[in-house]
């Protein structure tokens, strides 16, 4: 049976870090533009697409972490098939975001693309003061140029949020644009003017603790982002740094969602409701949705934000 090791067990006895290459060089972009996006902006926002990508792109994807990172095995899950969900990728309308967890600390992160666009992810509080999403959701690998006019509308509904936070700084790994794209690094951390107003969620390394996955998001369909939704299904494999997920149909919007394992709405137990993911890509001609799996280098790169060093 998978178990979700804490970090020390982590560090210690399965992701060691390889003597073979350097950590992986970050990526900051510090003073974040705090120009307000308008009214019209938030309506007029369009959802920022999942990405998907070719089988032979993704195999070159996990074959570049495998070498950065050979102590990282692969693994399937062989959990009992009564521990699948009873109905599996069901969207779920959260109305009330703001009255429970885990839901109360994520919200929709609005956002100008590099064409002058106003777009939409979806991110979470994991610390007082800092945000995860997808790395896509921040960063135009193509160009490589940053994205800007960043707000984070936590628990939003309907336009509405208890909390609109501004942003400070924003770091990613390199390796998720060079040598080449790699969505096994598909994450950001994002340090926030304020902090979360709620309890902040938790994040975990390694494979779920069980079969069933949650996943949230503020997708395109069917609402245009109004809502948040979530979705349980189940995680089937990991492979070359990269989490699979089955029955997950959040796409346009979701992206930078996170995934839970023990999921429980309302509960702030321990074991409970622990960020292991978030909503990546896909794979063309799938319906699985893949998402970056977190190891020791995710909790260092969370840390340098949360120590403020994106502002350097």
């Amino acid at each position: 049976m998978f178990h979700i090791p804490t970090i020390s067990a982590v560090f210690i006895s399965l992701w060691c870090t390889t003597q073979a290459l350097a950590a992986p060089e970050i990526e900051n972009l510090a003073n974040v533009d705090e120009t307000q996006l308008s009214i019209e902006d938030f309506s007029n926002a369009e959802a920022m697409p999942l990405p998907s990508v070719t089988k032979e792109e993704l195999a070159k994807m996990k074959s570049e972490f495998r070498m950065r990172n050979p102590d990282i095995p692969d693994q399937t899950s062989n959990q009992p098939q009564e521990d699948v969900p009873s109905l599996p990728g069901t969207l779920k309308k959260i109305n009330a975001p703001w009255t429970d967890p885990p839901y109360w600390s994520a919200g929709r992160l609005n956002f100008i693309n590099d064409k002058g666009k106003p777009r939409w992810c979806t991110a979470q509080f994991v610390a007082e003061n800092v945000i995860l999403t997808a790395a896509h959701c921040v960063f135009n690998r193509d160009k490589r140029v940053w994205y800007s006019n960043f707000v984070f509308m936590r628990a939003s509904s309907e336009g509405d949020s208890p909390q609109k936070v501004q942003l400070r700084c924003i770091s990613i790994y390199k390796t998720y644009y060079d040598p080449m794209l790699n969505y096994a690094y598909d994450y950001a951390f994002i340090l926030t003017t304020d902090e979360d107003d709620r309890p902040p969620l938790m994040m975990e390394t390694g494979t779920p603790a069980s079969k069933t996955v949650t996943a949230i998001g503020y997708p395109q369909d069917p609402d245009r982002g109004r809502f948040m939704y979530r979705v349980k299904g189940s995680w089937l494999k990991v492979e070359g740094g990269i989490a699979t997920m089955d029955n997950n149909p959040l796409k346009k919007g979701s992206s930078g969602g996170a995934w839970f394992t023990g999921f429980k709405a309302g509960s702030l137990e321990h074991d409970k409701n622990r960020v292991i993911s978030l909503n990546s890509h896909r794979v063309e001609n799938q319906s699985q949705t893949n998402g970056p799996l977190f190891t020791e280098d995710t909790v260092q790169l969370k840390k340098h934000v949360d120590e403020a060093k994106c502002l350097n």
